[in-house]
């Protein structure tokens, strides 16, 4: 008997338009697109930006309705349909899929700031390289993965890899050499480069006020949730130590901004 939801051997799609038109059926094939212009849009917006804003904040707009487009669907696919039910809003709250959904959401409301997409673009761009190893590339070339696996078995005697395969492995290697650290940099970007953006913006009227609060709230279930991010404010904070308190703080430094600063510190 055949498990719901499963294809008989022959019945399973043979030609890549039935693999491709069975992998549009799926949900995860709209996560991935929404990844998809997130990372194309954004990466878009930087190259317009320094040209000029405007031209430029069509693509930051574009870029953030990608985005929307797959944490909604990796939220309903977690959760299911909306519940109006306390139990369901906290699982919501807890999930870091949700937390940026909401960022997104925020981000696409308020005027385009150039600092807050670099994350999504990071993000989206390993998502994208993963389900395109494993889910696109099989589409064209189905005997990739298992190339690969012979390949590490036979060691240096392997015989040569098709160009499928080569590109298969390529990512997966890039993708687990970078993966880690591209999380801890961006970690570190949320914390001092968006946050201080917002402070200034709203010490200035540049942003509105209700931005930093915003932003810090998200921070504080960050690092509630996330290592990295606890790790990204102990970086920070040993680098503004070292920089603005006694006794490696500059004789430049005045001593109410020293002061300032360790209050500020303190208080958070």
């Amino acid at each position: 008997m055949v498990p719901p939801g499963a294809q008989r051997r022959d019945e399973r799609p043979h030609s890549i338009a039935d693999r491709l038109s069975a992998l549009a059926k799926t949900a995860q094939f709209y996560w991935w697109t929404g990844h998809v212009v997130m990372l194309a849009f954004g990466t878009m917006y930087y190259v317009k930006r320094p040209f000029g804003w405007q031209a430029a904040n069509w693509y930051y707009s574009k870029a953030y309705v990608g985005a929307l487009l797959s944490y909604v669907i990796v939220i309903y696919k977690t959760y299911g349909p909306p519940q109006m039910n306390l139990a369901f809003f906290h699982r919501l709250m807890m999930d870091e899929n949700f937390e940026y959904l909401m960022l997104a959401f925020y981000w696409l409301s308020q005027p385009a700031m150039v600092v807050t997409l670099l994350p999504f673009v990071v993000f989206s761009l390993f998502h994208v390289l993963k389900y395109t190893r494993t889910t696109v590339i099989p589409i064209f070339a189905p005997g990739a993965a298992s190339e690969i696996e012979r390949a590490n078995r036979a060691g240096p005697q392997a015989a040569p890899l098709s160009a499928a395969a080569k590109i298969s492995k390529y990512l997966g290697a890039w993708s687990a050499e970078y993966y880690v650290p591209a999380l801890c940099q961006v970690s570190v970007w949320e914390v001092a480069v968006i946050g201080m953006w917002l402070v200034l913006g709203a010490v200035t009227f540049q942003t509105p006020l209700l931005a930093p609060l915003f932003y810090f709230q998200f921070l504080r279930m960050r690092y509630a949730l996330s290592s990295s991010t606890r790790v990204a404010f102990r970086r920070v904070r040993s680098t503004l130590d070292g920089l603005l308190t006694p006794p490696t703080a500059s004789a430049s430094v005045p001593g109410i901004v020293t002061d300032s600063y360790i209050k500020a510190r303190d208080y958070l």
